[in-house]
């Protein structure tokens, strides 16, 4: 029996009426015993397929999502604000055989299973035309296929085993304590592993409950905690940041909440200094990626353990600092951070519809994975990280991480958020160029301000070459820049 299979049977048998999973924006609700029938519902997809999940509302995806990996089935959970034109193409990238949605009209392609979802459980719309399966040829059958975020470049196939996943969303569940009196709160997309195995799946290890919203209403989120009572909260720097600008919560909310854990970008100290500060709310800095089903290091639980602009110690897993012959460097230095254990991947899948499916090593021969994550190590093992390696910006050979930049951009009270990205330069190479988005309405003299700001805190080659003040910086689902974007910005104005 699959192991979620046998830990939903489980929360059926001991917890059946216990409130499970519950929708923030209407207050439906799933409970153990609910879970289960939906999960068993499944079990007539033809075996081996990999599911398509493209469904928008969060109580269907969650239920959808446990059901298929119960049945033992691949899941390729899917953002279902795409186009027809961008679904199609993911579907074909993905090899997909099964779609399963709760769109009203879904797309209908001959060489698929269509399913209609909602929380009854699936239903066969469309039954496939061709004698063909999408994944007949396939390379890998995970539990999970996920994809990178590609905020670098094209995406590439992240393959999970459900022990993967089990073990990480276990591993969660002990480092935060989660049990049946514990309920969480997440506005997260669940197509990104984060709300995944965080929420959903480390939901199901600790047996407490979790409360899901579609999408970030910030005028709506600490009504939404108070209402369900949420005890731990699960944001992204960019919803601290806009938290901090909202009203704070009732002191009897704050009193309930442990913490709020931070993830899936870097948290500049300065937006864990201000929400903190404007909430009463502590923030559990964490990193995590799917390579390792989530979580990788995260700080301890007890608040004055916590290491500000720290993300913590590694959650049983092997990590080191190293060089680049993989070689570990002394406490204090930098190097890119390495990963080693069964709980990484192992491959990578090569996403191209038009040639066969091939993967790829995704770790070293001394089965390290490279993160390509740039941080140090302290004495006492916690990790700070600098920056991703490929963002590193080279300025006549001396090295500058955005990151640096950017915390002190962001401690300016004019600035609301900014990216730093690499510039060409015809003598230097590449120059720091900073975007940024404005606090304040009048915002007519903040680069000159920023100019001043960076000349006071920042050695003369890290300061940036050029401020500019944008309305908006172009961002992904979980709040991470697309410096690519922005990359090419620059370039096509070379």
């Amino acid at each position: 029996m699959a192991i979620v299979s046998r830990l939903l049977s489980t929360r059926a048998r001991e917890q059946p009426d216990s409130p499970a999973y519950r929708s923030g924006a209407d207050g439906r609700a799933l409970n153990w015993r609910e879970v289960a029938a939906h999960a068993a519902g499944w079990q007539d997809v033809r075996p081996v397929s990999r599911v398509g999940l493209v469904i928008a509302d969060p109580l269907v995806f969650t239920a959808a999502y446990l059901g298929c990996l119960s049945a033992g089935l691949t899941v390729a959970p899917i953002d279902p604000r795409l186009t027809a034109t961008e679904l199609s193409e993911v579907l074909t990238r993905l090899r997909v055989d099964v779609l399963a949605t709760d769109h009203a009209e879904p797309v209908i392609r001959p060489e698929l299973d269509i399913f209609s979802v909602d929380l009854t459980g699936p239903r066969l719309i469309w039954s496939a035309t061709t004698a063909s399966r999408p994944s007949d040829a396939a390379a890998l059958r995970p539990a999970v296929l996920l994809t990178s975020s590609g905020t670098t470049g094209r995406p590439k196939g992240i393959p999970l085993t459900e022990w993967q996943l089990m073990h990480a969303a276990g591993r969660v569940a002990r480092h935060h304590g989660f049990g049946p009196g514990e309920r969480g709160y997440t506005p997260l997309p669940l197509f990104h592993v984060n709300a995944q195995v965080m929420g959903l799946l480390a939901t199901v290890a600790g047996g407490g409950s979790l409360v899901i919203d579609r999408r970030f209403e910030a005028a709506e989120y600490w009504a939404r905690v108070e209402e369900h009572s949420a005890t731990w909260l699960n944001a992204v720097p960019a919803i601290l940041a806009s938290l901090a600008k909202q009203p704070p919560p009732p002191a009897h909310v704050i009193e309930r909440i442990r913490f709020a854990r931070s993830a899936s970008a870097p948290l500049p100290p300065e937006t864990a200094r201000a929400f903190a500060e404007h909430t009463g709310v502590g923030v559990l800095e964490t990193y995590g990626m799917s390579e390792a089903a989530g979580q990788i290091t995260a700080n301890p639980l007890d608040a004055a353990q916590r290491r500000s602009g720290s993300v913590g110690l590694p959650v049983e897993l092997e990590l080191i600092v190293g060089r680049p012959d993989g070689t570990p460097v002394a406490p204090g230095e930098e190097g890119e951070v390495l990963l080693r254990g069964p709980q990484i991947v192992d491959q990578y899948l090569e996403l191209d519809g038009e040639r066969p499916e091939r993967t790829r090593p995704a770790r070293t021969t001394e089965g390290w994975l490279r993160t390509g994550d740039v941080g140090r190590l302290d004495d006492a093992g916690f990790l700070t990280l600098a920056g991703r390696a490929d963002d590193v910006i080279n300025r006549g050979g001396e090295k500058i991480y955005p990151q640096e930049v950017e915390n002190v951009l962001l401690a300016h009270p004019g600035v609301a958020a900014v990216a730093v990205v690499g510039a060409p330069h015809e003598r230097l190479g590449q120059v720091p160029v900073a975007f940024v988005t404005s606090a304040r309405s009048d915002s007519g003299r903040l680069a000159e301000s920023l100019a001043s700001w960076c000349a006071e805190r920042l050695t003369r080659y890290k300061r940036p070459t050029v401020i500019e003040v944008t309305d908006a910086l172009p961002l992904g689902p979980t709040g991470k820049v697309l410096r690519r974007a922005l990359r090419a910005e620059l370039a096509s104005t070379q």
